[in-house]
């Protein structure tokens, strides 16, 4: 087994197709493309594998672990100034709801964007049609996940939304993207 890895690896550490292609099919399935995108794995070698076939591509920041109740994630994240570049050369993936979070995050540009108060009025307006996520605030408003966080963390503050319930049908159900956040009643 090690000695067909290690070919694998070798072929797509020399054709830049074939680590993509590597890459792109880890996104696909062991990827999690929400407020960021990341690959993990429960088996070291398959994260250190997978890891350096992204870092040779300038895509990977560095190989992390995370510690679980009963084992180990070997995970890393795409870093964010490459995600548009990674977008265009494996897009668009076969998961539409995958699809359209990393195309959101592809298309994402730095810095303030917005006058003055704009997000924030956006996020409560969006509330008022019905509970959502932060994560289905993300893409409605266009905004970043740490910027989306922000603003529900001080409307909440503020009186003005309150944690509805849980979205049952999240992908991340234990995390709290699930959260699904409601104007507050006055």
């Amino acid at each position: 087994m090690q000695n067909k890895q290690a070919k694998l690896l070798t072929l797509a550490l020399k054709d830049r197709k074939i680590a993509l292609a590597i890459l792109g099919q880890a996104l696909i399935d062991e990827g999690s493309i929400g407020e960021r995108i990341t690959i993990s794995y429960v088996s070291r070698e398959e994260g250190e594998y997978l890891w350096k076939i992204a870092n040779a591509l300038g895509y990977a920041n560095p190989l992390r672990t995370k510690d679980h109740r009963t084992h180990i994630h070997w995970w890393f994240s795409i870093k964010a100034s490459k995600i548009k570049e990674l977008y265009n050369e494996i897009g668009p993936l076969p998961n539409s709801f995958k699809d359209r979070i990393f195309l959101h995050h592809a298309k994402r540009r730095t810095g303030h964007l917005r006058a003055r108060g704009e997000t924030r009025k956006l996020i409560l307006e969006a509330l008022r049609e019905k509970p959502k996520t932060k994560l289905q605030l993300m893409l409605e408003v266009n905004a970043n996940e740490s910027t989306v966080r922000k603003h529900l963390n001080k409307l909440k503050q503020q009186g003005l939304i309150r944690i509805h319930g849980r979205n049952h049908d999240a992908l991340h159900k234990s995390r709290r993207t699930a959260y699904l956040w409601t104007i507050a009643e006055r």
